[in-house]
């Protein structure tokens, strides 16, 4: 089988699974590792990346000897780029570009809506929305795994087999270009290997249908001349006639014209060179730039159910995708990762049981089917676009974020479960560089300086990060929550908030109890 698609990485091979296969696992792989990930696109090079920061046993299989030289993701929002800091890929921010005014225009190219889509520095501590170049991305996490001394590497091998061991996985991969053999025995396998995942496949997992599937001519370029109208970091889109129109600057100097099809449209002529060159000539005479791509893809707006099975898990496209009007298909796949590695690295260190890995999902599903409605609603929504004033002023929606669903969270506030700022501390230091990729505890030092010694010990064994200021911007924000302490997850994401010492030492123990299900609870 061969399967082509354009989210994340993907194995382009049949996984065949046998779940009643009795063998030693052990005894029967060339190495042991605690996860293997399947696909190296972006969620899967960034759970790679994380599950490194776990200090975990990794091996990292891809059909990709190289990273795709074409990007696929193009858009990365200030949450993101608040993981990439975590990746250590801060310094590829120089080279992101902005993006301005987004204009929505009907049939006769008249404005229908306006909105700004550059915010400035967010609470998050970055700027609100980047433009990027996918191919850098995955060329540093590549790098970063082949240092990793714990990673083995295959690029360009593909996984044939998936074989149930009980207390692990056996996976079989092949060597496209030699058709060497490998085993591999790990603890858990995660699919991040795209839309047409064969590992949700071998998990036989249904699918919910968000019905805004739609093909879309991608055209991507590189001016070698300056347009007057195209110079700005304005995009658009034209709905209202029978194949929309949508313009982005992506990274710079790259532009990409995307063109929705129409169910009778013929793939096949659209992605002849001649219609790029004749939609493109509005604003490009064809000499004028580089063709970088110029083929059809499919969008899907689907979610896989399950996201685990035993020791298979999803992540990524394989497990939900969207159509691009909110640019949040990758960011969602990097917040699968950071909420998945960390519960992956306790579980295989011991620190708490497996069902943790239940709550990857009860957390991310409905958080990231927030994403996928909008998206979906608004893919459906071009094709009838019409003009509803005749100047609209700009519009400054509000940013879309949603609360993680049920799982390691206080429900006692609504605060818990709800992504939390990056201020600076008083050393000039965003605080996730202070606290690292684990639990913190941020507060007033009155509080912290009241808890028990109980609940002290507790967050050391925890491995909780206490920070040791509280002033600036660090305390505008907990104040301004209502709170005089709170704890944040290590996907940045709040566990819950406290008023005084004993909520605090009241809101440990809850946080024990959920990773340590036998503990104690803190009286």
């Amino acid at each position: 089988m061969n399967k082509t698609i354009d989210g994340d990485a993907t194995v382009n091979a049949d996984i065949n699974v046998d779940i009643n296969a009795d063998i030693n696992a052990t005894a029967n792989a060339d190495i042991n590792v605690d996860v293997a990930v399947i696909g190296c696109g972006t969620t899967g090079l960034a759970l790679t990346r994380l599950l490194e920061l776990e200090g975990l046993r990794v091996a990292v299989i891809d059909r990709g000897r190289m990273p795709m030289a074409r990007p696929r993701a193009t858009h990365v929002d200030d949450e993101t780029m608040r993981a990439f800091q975590t990746l250590g890929l801060e310094h590829l921010e120089k080279d992101f570009s902005s993006i301005g005014t987004y204009r929505h225009y009907d049939s006769e190219w008249r404005v229908v809506m306006r909105m700004d889509m550059n915010r400035g520095r967010t609470e998050q501590g970055w700027q609100s929305d980047y433009m990027f170049h996918q191919p850098d991305f995955e060329a540093v996490l590549r790098g970063h795994a082949h240092n990793y001394a714990k990673a083995d590497t295959y690029f360009g091998w593909e996984a044939t087999t998936l074989e149930d061991a009980g207390d692990s996985v056996l996976l079989t991969l092949r060597e496209i270009a030699t058709a060497q053999h490998r085993r591999i025995s790990a603890s858990f396998v995660v699919g991040c290997d795209g839309a047409n995942s064969n590992v949700r496949e071998s998990m036989g997992c249904t699918q919910t249908d968000h019905q805004a599937t739609h093909r879309s001519l991608i055209i991507d370029i590189t001016p070698f001349v300056v347009k007057d109208e195209l110079t700005a970091r304005d995009a658009f889109i034209q709905g209202g006639i029978r194949n929309p129109l949508t313009f982005t600057p992506i990274a710079a100097p790259r532009l990409r014209l995307e063109v929705m099809l129409r169910p009778d449209d013929d793939s096949a002529a659209f992605e002849r060179t001649e219609k790029a060159y004749e939609l493109l000539s509005p604003w490009f005479s064809p000499h004028e730039y580089r063709l970088l791509r110029c083929d059809v893809y499919e969008w899907r707006s689907l979610t896989a159910n399950p996201w685990r099975t035993g020791r298979l898990l999803l992540a990524g496209d394989a497990a939900h995708t969207m159509p691009p009007h909110l640019g949040q298909g990758m960011c969602s796949g990097i917040r699968d990762a950071t909420n998945l590695a960390w519960k992956l690295g306790r579980v295989l260190r011991g620190d708490s049981p497996t069902d943790l890995l239940d709550t990857y999902e009860t957390e991310r599903h409905p958080h990231v089917d927030a994403y996928t409605t909008l998206s979906a609603h608004l893919a459906n929504k071009i094709e009838a676009m019409v003009t509803s004033q005749d100047d609209p002023p700009v519009s400054h929606t509000e940013t879309l974020r949603p609360r993680l669903g049920p799982g390691i969270r206080d429900d006692a506030t609504e605060l818990a479960g709800t992504l939390s700022a990056q201020p600076r501390t008083t050393s000039g230091q965003l605080l996730d560089d202070v606290v690292g990729y684990r639990f913190a505890v941020v507060g007033d030092p009155a509080v912290l300086s009241g808890i028990t010694a109980r609940t002290t010990a507790l967050l050391r064994s925890l491995g909780v990060h206490v920070l040791d200021e509280f002033s600036g911007e660090v305390r505008d924000w907990v104040t301004g929550l209502g709170a005089a302490a709170v704890i944040i997850r290590p996907d940045r994401y709040l566990f819950g908030v406290a008023g005084d010492s004993a909520e605090l030492d009241a809101l440990a123990a809850k946080l024990q109890a959920m990773l340590l299900p036998s503990a104690v609870p803190v009286s």
